[in-house]
Order: C-alpha cells, then sequence, then structure tokens
C-alpha cells in the first residue's frame, strides 16, 4: 500500500474459471431478482457480468466488512438502471446484502431500490439513475482523492492512492453532462480515474444508430484521455487493458468494452427488448440451461460462495496493512494527522457565531462581497473547504485569495476553475464531498443554477454536504438583461426537497446563513445580491433568534397588526420603507425577514402561529422573483409583489420603476 503503482495478479486458467462462474452467478440473481420484481433493466446486468466479475473477484482493492475505508478503491454505476448487476455483486462480495435483500428488489423499504441509492445500501458508492451523472461523481471523487493525496502523502507513505472506477453506458456517454465532467477529468490529468464504457449499440428505444454515430474513442482522446477498447466478455482482454491501463497511469482511463446486451437471454440478447423488460419466465428458464445451472431461484453455487469467503479475508488483511501505515505516519506526521481528522470530522470551531460575528466587513455592500469575506475567514477556519466556479470567480467571488488555483500540476491549492461547466460543476460536486473529507462550495449566477437543477437534486438526495453560492440574484443586476436575470429559480430551488435555499439580506444575514450551511447535514443554496444592501440593524441578533429560525420579527408592531410585509434580500430594506410610509398613513405594521422557507417550516407550529396567524392582519410579500410559493405564506388573500415576467436590460433604478420595486407603486397595491 505505500506504492502508487497496483497490479492485479495476471490471470490464470483456475482463476479465469472461477470468474466465469461468477458472471454466470451474476446473470441468474439479476434475471431472478428483476423477474420476481416484474419490473427492471435486466439488459446491463447480463452484458456487464463479466465485467462485475472481473471488478469484485479480481481487481478491486476494498474490503466489504469495511465499507466506508478512506483509501478502498470506488466502484460508480453511471448506468444505475441496471442497479442489479451492483446488488449482485455487493452480494457476493460480503457487503451485508442477503438473498431477501435481493428477492425484494424494487419493493418499499427495501435495500434494493430500483436505482442505486448511497445513503441505503452498504457498497453502493453514488445515487446514480440520471444518466451520466455518475460520470461526474467520478470525476468529482478522483480530483478530491487526489486533492488529499497531494495534502497528505509523502515520499515514504503514499496514504491516499486508492482508484475510483465508473461503469457508464451508450446513455451516459450522450448526456452532456459526462462531456462536461470528462473534459475536465482530461484537463487535470486525473490519474486515478477508469471509465469503463459498456457498449452494446442499444439504447432504451432501438439500436443507437438511430440517435448516434459518434466515434468516442476519439472524442475521449481529444480530452485528454487514454483509450482501450476490449470484448467486455473476454476475461483475459479485460485483464490486459486494465493492467496497461494503470501501470504508472498518467491520464483518466477510458475503456471501451464491446458487449451484447442481455447477453445469455436466448431470443432477447442483443435487442432493446433486453433493455428494459423483465426477460419472462420461459427466457429464463432456457438462460439457465444454456449456463449449465439449475432451474432454482437465485442459485449460488458454493463455490462461488467460497471465492468471495477467501476473498473477503483477503479485504481484510488489506486495510489492516494499511491501518499500520496510517499509524506509522500518524507517529511521524502528528501534524497532518491532526489536519486529517479534522477533515473527516468536518470538525468547526465551537465558536464559529462568535468569529463570523466579529469578523468587519465594510458596509454597505453587496451579498456576493459579503460572502467572499466570510469565505476567507472560514478557509482558515476549516481545512476541508474548497471552492469552485463556473468560469465567474471573479463575479460570484468564489475564490480563497491565500490559496493557489487547483491545477494538473498544482492539486494543493484550494480554488477549483470548472470552466463553462455547470452541469459536470454540480456534478462534480457530489464527488467531492464523497471523500467524506471535503467541503465543497461551487458559485455561479442564480440564472443559472437552471444548467445545475439536475445535479443539485441528486445532491439533496444523497443529503451531500454541498453549498451553493448563487449571485445576481434577481433583475437588479440590472443592464445584463433578461437573459440573466433569475425568475423563477428561487422557486425552484426552494421546492427540491432537504435542500436549503437561504436568501440573506445584509451582511450579518449573510454570516449566519454560512452558520446554518455549515451546521446543516445536507446541501445550502445561499443566494446573494450582485449590488450593495443597506444594513438593518434589527437583523443583527443571534443565529438561534434570527437565521436559525428562517424567519423572525424584525419590526413589532405597535398595536394590533393591520399589515405584516414579508421580505428576503435586497427587498428587506424596501420593506421597512415601506413600513414607514404605511405608519405615516396610520396603519399598524409588522416587517419579517424570511430568508429560509425550509428552516421556518421546521419551527413549531406556536412560532410559525405567532408571526403569521391571526394577529398578522393582511400579508404581503415582496420578492423581486416569482410569487410561486409565498401563498403558503401569505394566505389566498395575501398580496405578492413580485416578478410576473421577465425582465429587462437597463440601469437598476429604472427597472424598480418598471417593475414596481418602489415605496410608491408598492402602497398602491397595497392600499387598493
Amino acid at each position: 500500500m505505500s506504492s502508487d503503482t497496483f497490479l492485479p495478479v495476471p490471470l490464470d486458467a483456475e482463476l479465469k474459471s472461477q470468474l466465469g462462474k461468477i458472471a454466470s452467478t451474476i446473470r441468474v440473481l439479476s434475471m431472478d431478482a428483476i423477474q420476481k420484481a416484474e419490473s427492471g433493466h435486466p439488459g446491463l446486468p447480463l452484458g456487464c457480468a463479466e465485467l462485475g466479475a472481473y471488478l469484485y473477484g479480481h481487481l478491486l482493492r476494498h474490503n466489504p466488512r469495511s465499507p466506508d475505508w478512506i483509501n478502498r478503491d470506488r466502484l460508480i454505476l453511471s448506468a444505475g438502471h441496471g442497479s442489479m448487476w451492483l446488488y449482485s455483486c455487493l452480494f457476493l462480495a460480503g457487503f451485508g446484502l442477503t438473498v431477501e435483500d435481493l428477492k425484494n428488489f424494487r419493493q418499499l423499504h427495501s435495500k434494493t431500490p430500483g436505482h442505486p441509492e448511497s445513503f441505503v445500501t452498504p457498497g453502493v458508492e453514488s445515487t446514480t439513475g440520471p444518466l451520466g451523472q455518475g460520470v461526474g461523481h467520478g470525476v468529482g471523487l478522483a480530483l478530491g482523492l487526489k486533492i488529499l493525496a497531494k495534502k497528505f502523502n509523502t515520499e515514504d507513505f503514499r496514504l491516499i492512492n486508492s482508484k475510483v472506477y465508473v461503469l457508464a453506458g451508450d446513455g451516459c456517454m450522450m448526456e452532456g453532462v459526462s462531456a462536461e465532467a470528462s473534459s475536465l477529468a482530461g484537463h487535470l490529468n486525473l490519474d486515478n480515474l477508469v471509465v469503463f464504457y459498456d457498449s452494446n449499440d442499444i439504447s432504451l428505444d432501438g439500436p443507437l444508430t438511430d440517435t448516434c454515430s459518434d466515434d468516442t474513442k476519439m472524442r475521449y482522446r481529444s480530452y485528454g484521455w487514454e483509450v482501450y477498447e476490449v470484448n467486455g466478455h473476454d476475461f483475459e482482454q479485460i485483464d490486459k487493458a486494465v493492467r496497461q491501463a494503470i501501470h504508472h497511469q498518467k491520464k483518466p482511463v477510458l475503456i471501451i468494452a464491446r458487449t451484447t446486451i442481455g447477453k445469455g437471454a436466448p431470443t432477447k440478447a442483443g435487442s432493446a427488448q433486453a433493455h428494459g423488460s423483465p426477460l419472462g419466465e420461459e427466457e429464463i428458464k432456457k438462460a439457465k440451461m444454456a449456463l449449465g445451472l439449475p432451474d432454482e431461484k437465485f442459485y449460488v453455487p458454493q463455490a462461488v460462495l467460497t471465492f468471495f469467503q477467501e476473498r473477503l479475508s483477503e479485504s481484510t488483511q488489506l486495510e489492516g496493512e494499511w491501518k499500520k501505515l496510517f499509524e506509522n505516519w500518524s507517529r511521524t506526521f502528528p501534524e497532518k494527522r491532526k489536519e486529517f481528522d479534522t477533515m473527516l470530522k468536518g470538525s468547526l470551531p465551537t465558536d464559529l457565531e462568535t468569529q463570523l460575528t466579529n469578523l468587519s466587513v465594510k458596509t454597505p455592500t453587496s451579498g456576493r462581497k459579503a460572502s467572499q469575506e466570510v469565505l476567507q475567514l472560514l478557509a482558515d477556519l476549516s481545512p476541508q473547504l474548497y471552492t469552485g466556479s463556473a468560469d465567474l470567480s471573479s463575479s460570484d467571488m468564489t475564490t480563497l485569495k491565500k490559496f493557489p488555483i487547483i491545477g494538473k500540476d498544482h492539486m494543493g491549492g484550494r480554488t477549483i476553475k470548472f470552466g463553462d461547466r455547470e452541469f459536470g460543476m454540480a456534478t462534480c460536486a457530489v464527488g467531492l464531498d464523497q471523500t467524506k473529507m471535503i467541503l465543497p462550495v461551487v458559485g455561479t449566477f442564480l440564472a443559472f443554477s437552471d444548467y445545475m437543477k439536475s445535479g443539485i437534486r441528486v445532491a439533496a438526495l444523497m443529503r451531500s454536504k454541498i453549498v451553493y453560492q448563487f449571485t445576481h440574484d434577481s433583475f437588479f443586476l440590472g443592464e445584463d438583461g433578461p437573459t440573466h436575470q433569475p425568475i423563477e429559480q428561487l422557486a425552484g430551488l426552494r421546492s427540491i426537497p432537504r435542500l436549503h435555499t437561504i436568501r440573506p439580506s445584509g451582511v450579518h444575514e449573510v454570516k449566519m446563513a454560512w452558520v446554518a450551511a455549515l451546521f446543516y447535514q445536507g446541501p445550502t443554496a445561499i443566494i446573494l445580491s450582485r449590488q450593495n444592501i443597506r444594513e438593518i440593524p434589527e437583523t443583527f441578533v443571534p443565529y438561534a433568534e434570527g437565521m436559525g429560525r428562517g424567519g423572525n420579527i424584525i419590526r413589532q408592531e405597535k398595536r394590533q397588526a393591520d399589515i405584516t410585509l414579508l421580505a428576503t434580500g435586497s427587498e428587506l430594506p424596501l420593506s421597512l420603507d415601506v413600513a414607514d410610509a404605511l405608519e405615516q398613513i396610520g396603519k399598524s405594521v409588522r416587517v419579517i425577514s424570511m430568508p429560509c422557507w425550509a428552516l421556518f417550516d421546521q419551527q413549531p407550529e406556536s412560532y410559525r402561529h405567532q408571526l403569521l396567524g391571526p394577529s398578522a392582519g393582511k400579508r404581503v410579500s415582496i420578492e423581486a422573483a416569482s410569487e410561486f410559493g409565498w401563498h403558503k405564506y401569505i394566505g389566498s388573500d395575501g398580496i405578492a409583489i413580485c416578478m410576473e415576467d421577465f425582465g429587462a436590460s437597463a440601469p437598476p433604478s429604472l427597472l424598480a420603476q418598471e417593475f414596481g420595486f418602489t415605496v410608491e407603486e408598492i402602497l398602491e397595491r397595497i392600499l387598493a
């Protein structure tokens, strides 16, 4: 484990025979489970059975008894519809799945859902299903491991030297996100990444020739990858390519495995019929007969069980050797060990809120600049924090000024330039989080979050700890016009379960938004202004009394409230100006800052009732975005001061008048 070069032992006749038996077993288990569920995708599990046998029976350096071992090899199934392939492999390898789990494939609360979910099934590295995203996860994970290797490895101790393997299909190759991520991987020379491409020339709708005629080999070579092509059913060809690929690997590797979809199914192999539907009892019976196996449900030969039991023992010994290496390294480099533990635990200072509160930031300033100042402090306090941007770091303010930019020869930096690859960045962020030692902070303009939405959704499903810094948060960005001015994006992000979407106002709320993000075990989107926002002293309250509640009163009515104004971000100062004008004509007004709906919804009903119950009077929301979702808080008869169409290109002050975000226009709406 002290060497960067690992080569599996050469295949001999006996080992090839064993791997063949494993491949047949993967086919049987997959066919039976899918048939029992009356649902699923048998094509990939049957077509990639030899790849599964080779990976789990020979290549992967991991310990199924310790699935979170830091220096394990990772396998990500990007083509997540082929999940029974992965479950069969995990079952045989000893990751704790049982035959009953396989029988419960695709059933409620089972460990074997229709697509792999990392938080459900031991050994599943990544939640996959939306095609191509697993490639991005693999790229991010490989990059993260390279970063950790640079930080912690020494000449005598190769603490982090594992590989990331991805199994992708034709659909993954066609999805644009895989191109974005693969281009970045080639640019960064990620020499710890190997992607197996299950090239079977069949997609769900029919032959691949109906939709695609790419020269994938040349495309990946142009990205800067090493490319190999093999018969995906020939163990010797697979082994030869792998050994050549990972021996002193210098670049990311693509191994194009030519396979037959549904191989072993007598009448459906090689056709779209094998892709996404159970094969049928008669087809399965004939397939088992051709394999020389009994017509028995979920049959596993004893020789296969014995093989994996012996491999389990070897895997435990492998991790044990690494632990000895780790302890020797710890004694030799105690300061490195201390930082390692900080990153692994995600430790934060106990006085984080105090330190952020005391951080001096010149005001008035924009949300993005306030967050930039916060990030500089957090970089010093949290070695696990790494930032990145989709070619907008000078605008979204994500750069960590004290640290260099990460590059192929500079993995010691702390800021990643993802280029104009927003979707790829979103998936790579998931991979960085999967190291469990890196907290990724990635940024772009809020309008471009749409490019990232599917990746953010998967991150939320996985509860990945990622912070998205979205700037230029409304039409107030001005002259760039409606293509860049977000309208519906806030509502879209707020609708994603498990994602905390926070739109803070002044500097103090920005600081407290970071407290919320750092202590939340899931993804957070912090939405920030381009323009300066004046400070509101009433927001200067402790986290637990303000941001931690998602919404809080910043101006209390003097008597029974006639009107309650709810606002976020740059519209919070405007709401106070509106309140002043209403009070001048005798109205009693309550003003609520509402930066995070998700946190507010978690508050006790008594607190929510206190703010928005009958005592609130007429409720009015003020936000320079779509009204979608606001009526949950203002009621069906509430007034939403919002954007009802796209913006326009003009200076912000003129746009405020054009779209009714002035005190006079809002007063007219309320009093009408």
